[in-house]
């Protein structure tokens, strides 16, 4: 099996693994990190690399005049093409170390793709090459250190919280980031962070605070600004360091 077969292999099985039983949890995740990642735009073009399920790459393309959104799975870009009619969006089926593209980018994003690769400092690298001047790459990545991990290991279902899990496995994870992780390969690559930060306080599987009231995940995400190291998601704002 090619590794655009195995993306296909995976990318059949998000729904079942990531998304069944907390939809709107997951759909409300992705709007408060959009939300939060916003302010660091550099509007214009936009590269997004893993458009996945296109609930980022909808949101980005509201806001972007000119966006390409590249996958290595032809499902999802399939999925994409009959979800979302735009004028502004070029949807590109390629493996990110093969992808080429003839124009620079204002803003990259790169929204749960470093834990994926094999090699992320190298796809870092490759990605100052796609970036304009003056532009910014946005990560976001899970968290080793997130809250439902450190409780994952009390109760004995992890053994340490950084392992990878089978729902991991499963969605095609290589690694799970602590935020000195993350920074150690964003530098290594010849970026310099301007901003780091933390998305939602979890303290549960996602499936089980799917019904909890719209007050008290608004609280928990409210309450990860201010323990940024305890969320979920950790992400980054880098730009090429000078």
């Amino acid at each position: 099996m090619n590794k655009k077969q195995l993306l296909d292999n995976i990318a059949k099985e998000q729904y079942s693994v990531a998304i069944k039983g907390c939809e709107k949890l997951y759909k409300k995740r992705y709007d408060y990190l959009y939300e939060v990642l916003r302010k660091y735009f550099v509007l214009g073009s936009a590269l997004e690399l893993g458009c996945g399920n296109g609930i980022m790459t909808q949101k980005i393309c509201r806001d972007f005049e000119k966006v390409t959104a590249v996958d290595g799975s032809q499902v999802f870009i399939d999925k994409l093409k009959n979800q979302l009619k735009t004028s502004n969006l070029r949807l590109v089926n390629s493996l990110f170390e093969e992808f080429s593209p003839n124009e620079r980018f204002n803003t990259i994003f790169m929204t749960h793709i470093l834990e994926h690769v094999d090699a992320p400092v190298n796809l870092l690298n490759r990605s100052k090459e796609w970036l304009a001047i003056g532009g910014r790459v946005l990560i976001v990545v899970p968290n080793a250190n997130s809250l439902h991990r450190h409780i994952g290991v009390k109760l004995g279902m992890l053994k340490r919280k950084n392992e990878l899990n089978e729902a991991d496995r499963k969605v095609g994870h290589k690694r799970v980031y602590t935020l000195p992780l993350l920074s150690r390969h964003i530098q290594n690559a010849g970026f310099r962070i301007i901003y780091k930060g933390g998305c939602m306080l979890k303290i549960l599987s996602t499936r089980q605070m799917e019904n909890w009231s719209p007050e008290l995940i608004d609280a928990l995400y409210a309450t990860g600004e201010d323990m940024p190291e305890l969320c979920s998601k950790i992400y980054t704002v880098a730009e090429i360091s000078k």
